[in-house]
């Protein structure tokens, strides 16, 4: 046999065995992983709701297998682009937060019909891909209200919030329903720590200036309800002998053990978490939806130290329950018109 077809046939046979191992090293044995985004509204570090909504996305990725990538809604950075998964992998469900978000995530999900969104505490922009989950703090409020008249030593209270927002209009209106709901005669002060701009959810020392002076005013119990603003409130009250703070969105209780009565919470970590399984096993469907005390996605957590009132609180439950159904009613019908 000829020497030269014996080393061509070498060679070839070495190619063909090169070949055969190339293709066994660049064919995935697996699928690659689901991604999902959450494009936060602020820094996580507030140690409220986005902290809430983080600690949704990390439990999920403890228990189910996808890939996440955070960003946050701040500076030039193109997110219509960013979803095309140009220079990064596509996601396929997409989580926005933030009242203050509608058109930003509506924007989006006509940019991108096949990407499933959830966008949490933005309203009536529901659609195929889009699911709106508004959590209506009406309820929880309405019970934080009840605590604050049962334990006022002075016979008045008051509210601090973030910003004006039609949001954080439940939260104020259930908190003096409740209040009121104990007795009507008990007066309740009320202020914002910005008029009309998200800047007041991180705006510890205006916090604090309110707060001091709703407690020089005769108020003992403030409803802190104003994010990372939350921390200047606290700072007053443990200068404040019995003075008074109801927390928000996430337990406090640890960032003042001695004047937190009890906190707020907004169970965004669960409405993260399930909306990323549904995604994940199929069932995630777009619209709008709105869930709260009812649906055991608000509640109000007591601080140990001050679980006497908790008795008192619960025995309002039922009725916290009823007026919070008959707002949304109300609320429903003035959009109507």
């Amino acid at each position: 046999m000829n020497r030269n077809y014996l080393v061509i046939g070498a060679i070839a046979a070495i190619v063909a065995v090169l070949a055969i191992g190339m293709a066994v090293f660049v064919i995935p044995h697996e699928p690659t992983s689901p991604v999902v985004y959450m494009i936060y509204h602020s820094d996580k570090g507030d140690l409220s709701y986005t902290d809430s909504a983080y600690r949704g996305l990390f439990a999920a990725q403890e228990d189910m297998q996808f890939t996440k990538r955070e960003y946050i809604t701040s500076g030039s950075m193109n997110f219509s682009r960013l979803l095309t998964g140009t220079g990064t992998e596509k996601p396929g469900f997409v989580i926005t937060l933030g009242y203050d978000k509608a058109g930003f995530t509506r924007q989006l999900a006509q940019e991108h019909p096949g990407i499933r969104f959830l966008a949490i505490d933005q309203t009536g922009i529901g659609s195929d891909n889009v699911r709106a989950y508004e959590i209506t703090s009406y309820g929880e409020s309405y019970l934080a209200g009840v605590l604050a008249a049962s334990a006022t030593k002075t016979g008045r209270v008051g509210i601090i919030l973030g910003t004006q927002s039609d949001l954080l209009e439940a939260f104020r209106q259930g908190y003096v329903d409740g209040v009121h709901a104990v007795s009507p005669t008990i007066p309740v002060d009320q202020a914002y720590v910005q008029d009309n701009s998200t800047t007041g959810f991180y705006d510890p020392a205006r916090s604090a200036e309110i707060t001091a002076g709703m407690y020089n005013n005769g108020a003992d119990v403030v409803y802190a309800v104003a994010g990372y603003s939350n921390t200047g409130a606290i700072r007053e009250a443990k200068k404040a002998p019995g003075r008074y703070i109801i927390g928000v969105d996430s337990d406090q209780t640890y960032l003042g053990p001695g004047v937190i009565l009890a906190s707020a919470v907004k169970r965004v970590d669960r409405v993260v978490y399930t909306g990323i399984a549904e995604y994940l096993n199929g069932s995630f469907t777009g619209g709008n939806t709105v869930a709260g005390l009812n649906e055991g996605v608000t509640g109000l957590v007591f601080n140990p130290k001050f679980e006497k009132y908790n008795s008192t609180v619960q025995a309002f439950e039922t009725k916290a329950l009823k007026e919070e159904a008959k707002y949304l009613r109300s609320r429903a019908l003035s959009v109507q018109k």
